[in-house]
């Protein structure tokens, strides 16, 4: 009993842990907001205000509840908050601690461009932790990469050529064998395996959420009518057994994915949408501070943006803006931010929304000022979209050859082998290849199908989350593009090797 309750112990703080890992993929996030608030005011209550407010995942929930707790406390502010605040999160982020010492520390700067160097030293440590981790990580998974592949796809046919040894022995090797070998055991141990590797994996800037207003039931009664018409016809036509195996594959995963991908598909185009436009605003916000900083007025400087951001995401945002202003006779933060008509409200995007919002406060109080803060506020805005690309670029190498393996050379092997199995089976005279009558080479064909309906998910959801984190939403509308092909090669396989396999044997 002792030792159980250890185990389950030991699994708790093993999943928080992994949940804290994927928290702390905020802090740059976090330690620049802090910064940026810090050069315009050098005011720490009012950064760390600022910055609670624009992070949406666990650390940000932490600082926002640490911050009410101490407006309970008499004579506590930021100043106790953050080093509390730091000291929570220093296992998953040991250099949060250094970066938040930096930025309390630089309120006592006595010029602003001591200040400024202080800052800018709390985002360069921040981020410089981030890629370490990541390069890292990206040196060491080459070997756990190998053994999913090894595990996933060579040993399955390792188990196809012993079969017919366990014959020999008089080891009798049933279909509820295989069943249980490759739809449960193996991918089992796949999914187990990539798992472990998926926990070390250090955590990125966590993407925009967005609403997904796709209606549930549509999407069920799509996928059941595409999923029904190929078993149907193959059904219809008496088929051969083989084409009635992977018939029934398709019907299965074509409701899968259809369902799956209409599901999802919307909300993502809108979150891919939302994410371009932040890859837009660094470029954007250097325009708009120029203006600004020239002294024209907010609402021409809007308009400029728009002008010259033409095709661009982010155009129908300051243009919309601009027009508030203009011709709404709006107010700028109302121009920007109402809810029925402001140029933010289909934006679902707190990095665009606070930084938008900093620049509404700026500009109340000082235009010139407003400007030579935004372009401050865009250059660390372009270190942190930096980071996050040079943790793709150094993973990108183990995610392509993770999705040829998923897509292409585990489906097309697979198949061939099945086929191989079911030629020889047919040729032999005596138990069969897999020493059992009972196992019909279309049933082994079927489950082989499963095994790569079922691989090909794992190693999608493994790549997947090794290029971009935990982003279920990527995940799903990934495996829902990606059984298909695989599916498609699987069944290029089985007809064109088992062409092959007969040319050969005769």
């Amino acid at each position: 009993m002792k030792m159980l309750r250890e185990k389950i112990t030991s699994l708790k703080s093993r999943r928080r842990s992994r949940e804290e890992l994927k928290a702390a993929g905020e802090a740059p996030m976090l330690v620049g907001y802090l910064t940026m608030v810090m050069k315009i005011v050098p005011n720490l209550e009012r950064a760390t205000r600022f910055a609670s407010e624009q992070l949406e995942g666990q650390m940000g929930r932490d600082l926002r509840r640490r911050i009410s707790e101490c407006h309970l406390r008499l004579h506590s502010g930021a100043d106790d908050v953050l080093p509390k605040f730091s000291q929570r999160w220093e296992r998953s982020c040991p250099e949060l601690g250094r970066s938040i010492y930096l930025i309390r520390s630089s309120v006592n700067e006595r010029t602003r461009s001591s200040r400024e160097r202080t800052l800018d030293r709390s985002l360069q440590l921040v981020l410089q932790g981030a890629r370490e981790r990541a390069q890292e990580f990206a040196s060491g998974i080459n070997l756990p990469t190998l053994l999913i592949y090894s595990l996933g796809v060579l040993l399955p046919l390792v188990f196809v050529v012993i079969l017919p040894v366990l014959s020999v022995i008089e080891v009798q090797v049933s279909l509820a064998h295989i069943v249980f070998l490759y739809c449960f055991l193996l991918p089992l141990l796949v999914y187990a395996l990539s798992g472990n590797v998926l926990s070390k994996r250090p955590a990125t800037l966590q993407p925009p959420k967005v609403p997904n207003e796709v209606s549930q039931l549509r999407a069920v009664l799509k996928a059941v009518a595409l999923s029904v018409p190929i078993p149907a016809l193959s059904l219809y036509l008496a088929a051969p057994p083989d084409i009635s195996a992977v018939a029934v594959l398709w019907g299965a995963v074509l409701g899968f994915s259809a369902y799956v991908y209409l599901s999802s598909a919307s909300a993502y185009r809108r979150r891919e949408e939302i994410i371009q436009m932040e890859e837009e605003f660094c470029d954007a916000l250097v325009q708009l501070g120029n203006r600004v900083s020239e002294g024209r007025p907010a609402e021409d400087a809007l308009k400029h943006v728009a002008g010259t951001m033409s095709g661009s995401k982010l155009q129908r945002v300051f243009r919309t803006a601009s027009a508030n202003v203009r011709l709404g006779g709006m107010g700028l933060r109302a121009a920007v931010f109402d809810d029925a008509r402001g140029a933010l409200r289909y934006v679902n995007s707190n990095m665009i929304r606070g930084t938008l919002k900093m620049f509404v406060d700026l500009i109340e109080k000082s235009t010139r000022g407003a400007g030579e803060a935004i372009l401050q506020t865009a250059q660390h805005l372009r270190e942190l979209k930096g980071v996050e690309a040079e943790i793709r670029r150094s993973m990108a190498e183990v995610v392509t050859s993770m999705r040829s393996v998923a897509l292409f050379f585990a489906p097309l092997v697979t198949s061939v082998a099945a086929r191989l199995q079911g030629l020889l089976s047919s040729k032999t005279s005596a138990a069969g290849f897999l020493g059992s009558a009972e196992i019909s080479p279309s049933a082994f064909l079927f489950v082989l199908g499963v095994y790569i309906v079922i691989l090909t998910a794992i190693l999608i959801n493994y790549a997947v989350e090794i290029e971009r984190g935990d982003d279920r939403l990527a995940k799903r509308v990934a495996i829902a593009s990606a059984l298909p092909v695989a599916l498609g090669v699987f069944t290029a396989g089985v007809i064109l090797g088992g062409q092959m396999i007969t040319a050969i044997i005769g």
